[in-house]
This record gives C-alpha cells, structure tokens and sequence, in this order.
C-alpha cells in the first residue's frame, strides 16, 4: 500500500483547486456574428448594392428608382427602362419607353415624364406588362403613386401651371381616361372645385405596401385650408404649418393629418417620421425643436407628444423598429421608448447621419462614409463597413442560404 507525503498531498490539493476553477470559469463573450443581407445606399455614383458583411459593392445604378416593395429596381437611360432585381442586381427586362425622368412606380406600371417645370401641358408615357401608353395631360402634372390595380393614377396637379406656386393631389383614371374626385375618409366624394391647394414642401413619403398607403410630409404650409375646411365652407386660415398627406391608394380617400406647432416652422430637412407597419404607429420628429408626435395610423389621431434632445445640424432621419423610434441628425443619434416616446438612449456619431436601416436586430447607421452596426438597446459599436460617397442609408434586408 502506498503512501502519499505531505507535500504531495498539497500539491494535489492545489492541482484540484485550480482544475475546479478552471471548470467553473465562464467562457468568454464571443463577439456577434455581422450580420448576412444586403443594403441598399444612395451613394454619389448612384443606389449602390451593397453586400453585407463584406461592404462589398456589387452594383450601382445611376437616377434608380425602387419599387414599393424594395423587390425591383427601375433606371432609365435614353429612353430605355431598365429593370433589376434587387436582390442579386440582375437585369430582369428593359424596353423602350421615352421620357426624361421616372415619376411614378407601382408592381404594375411605371410612369415616365418631362423634369419639373412650367408647363400648360404634360406628357406622360406609361409602361408595363401591356406594353407603352401615352397620355397628354392638361395642365402641370406631376405623376406620384399608382393603386394596387393599376386603374388609377394619383398626381399633383401644379398652379397656375406655367408659373406654379401652389398643387394639389388629383386621381386620374387610366380606364376613363379623366380626372375623377377623390374621395374623402367617409368616402364622400371631393367636388373638383374643392381640392385642398397646397403651398409648402413635400419633405418626405413613406409607403406602406402591405395596407396599400402613402404618407407624405408637408411642411411650410401658411394659409393652407384642408378640404374638410373647403367643403364646410371655412374661410379662414387655421395656420396649419405641417401635416401628413394620407393617400388610401386602393380605397380611394385622401386625409390631413395636422401637426402640431412648431411642425414646420423650422427648416424642411429637419422634420423626418418614420412608419412602424407592425404597431400601426406613425412617428414625426422635428430635429430642430427636439418634438416627436406618435400618430395611429387605425384612426389618424395624434395620440402623444414628448419633447426629446434637439439636433440642429444636418438632415434629419428616422427609423421605427423593435418597439423603438430612432431619430438621427448631424453626429448624434436618439432612441425613444415607441409607446411612451420617452427617451431611451443618446450617442454620439463619428460623421454627419446618413439615414438608418434595420438588419437581423441590429441598426444600420450612416455616419460620415461609413455604415455603423450598433447594438439597439445600448448604442454600442459591433462594427463598421466604409462607403465612399455615402448619402443615405435606404434599406436593408437579410440574406438566406
């Protein structure tokens, strides 16, 4: 029988303890995978295709245009119309249609027309599955969107139309081949006469597809009168300075929703909102005063107000994902709280914003020249991909497989 020393017996002591320590101790964090997609970026050669993680550019398209649902690209080159898949950037079809500049797109058709301008007249050609048809327009028409069938395009009618200082939003049905009235929420319809006019600036559009919708930011809006005010026989002004134009592209009705002052009466690029499709909830931040307004996109009711930190310098961007409003300007970025709106986090950017984006639970942010990845919740930098030219960060999806 053997026998173990003292010194032996506390050297295998001590070679126990460190064992047990070594089992106990936790494994070290592992950094998060960068997340696969791709991202689609204004840059200054054009909408680049960009392959995420990489940041490798894979395509850019000059003037492009996305469709609603971000599935197919359009350009337009010399009267020729290019479609692309925006998923792998492949040319899906391309056939003549003349025009100068892409104006309106839907799943079915795309219209092309003449760059803004005076005009008492306006061609228009549109080009889809059937082929080219042209339409000549009078007046100073400005094509905007298209309902789900394809049998009603909505524009912007510009007056007077060779010296234009006001528009207003009319339906033209293609089936007809006329201007009809919109509808109003209670799908009365809109006399001709009594088209609200507008006067400021058209800041921003978002488009909810899956509800078939188009929100449309209107700031600088003095002596505006909505056509609920028009129909009611209202002759005074209420001093509406921004608003959100609701366009129901299949249903058929317009809506005003007003904001609050001081909407609009700062500068147009530093009012920016952002639609969140899952909660029904609109968001508008005004970056100069700080004020963000939550709307429900069920009953078009502003339903809170809360004031977060202003961000004067630069164009403003926003993003709704994740129970979250984020708000960017100049080099800091702001989180809200999306049913409360109170604030939930502030960080500093290393460049000038550059719109934001959302990929596999992370926030895509432009900053400068690069695209941050950040973790949501705390702001915290997971990492980076550099994009020379970068204007705006547009969108982002994940790939599979």
């Amino acid at each position: 029988m053997s026998t173990i020393t003292r010194r032996q017996a506390l050297a295998l002591g001590a070679a126990a303890a460190v064992s047990a320590c070594a089992t106990t101790q936790p494994p070290p964090k592992a950094a998060p995978p960068a997340p696969r997609g791709r991202l689609l970026a204004e840059t200054a050669d054009g909408l680049s295709l960009v392959e995420l993680p990489t940041g490798a550019v894979t395509a850019t398209y000059p003037g492009a245009v996305p469709g609603p649902r971000w599935q197919r690209l359009y350009q337009l080159d010399h009267d020729r119309l290019r479609t692309y898949d925006a998923t792998t950037g492949h040319l899906v079809e391309q056939a003549d249609a003349p025009g100068e500049r892409i104006k309106a797109v839907s799943d079915r058709v795309v219209a092309l027309g003449p760059e803004p301008g005076p005009r008492s007249r306006t061609t228009i050609t549109l080009t889809g599955a059937d082929g080219n048809r042209t339409l000549h327009l009078d007046g100073n028409i400005e094509p905007e969107a298209f309902s789900g069938d394809g049998q009603v395009m909505y524009v912007l009618d510009h007056l007077p139309p060779e010296h234009p200082d006001r528009y207003r939003v009319r339906m033209y049905d293609l089936a007809a081949g006329r201007m009809t009235p919109l509808l109003t929420r209670t799908k009365q319809p809109v006399p001709l006469s009594k088209e609200e006019e507008m006067r400021g600036k058209g800041r921003q559009a978002v488009h909810d597809p899956d509800l078939a919708t188009l929100y449309t930011l209107y700031t600088r809006q003095d002596e505006h009168l909505h056509t609920r005010d028009l129909i009611a026989g209202h002759d005074l002004s209420p001093g509406v300075h921004a608003f959100v134009h609701v366009l129901s592209l299949d249903q058929r009705w317009a809506y005003c929703l007003d904001l609050p002052e001081p909407f609009g009466l700062g500068p147009p690029p530093a009012h920016t909102m952002a639609l969140d499709t899952q909660t029904r909830r609109l968001y508008v931040f005004d970056a100069s005063t700080g004020r963000i307004v939550l709307a429900s996109t069920d009953d078009l009711r502003i339903k809170r107000s809360a004031l977060l930190g202003r961000l004067p310098d630069g164009e403003a961007y926003a993003l709704a994902a994740d129970g979250r409003a984020y708000l960017a300007a100049g080099k800091r970025l702001l989180s809200a709280d999306g049913e409360t709106l109170a604030p939930a986090g502030a960080w500093d950017l290393p460049g000038q914003a550059h719109g934001l984006a959302w990929l596999n639970g992370e926030l895509l942010a432009g900053a400068g020249e690069q695209v941050l990845r950040l973790q949501p919740r705390t702001g915290a930098r997971l990492g980076a991909i550099t994009l020379p030219g970068l204007r705006e960060v547009r969108h982002a999806e994940p790939s599979y497989g």
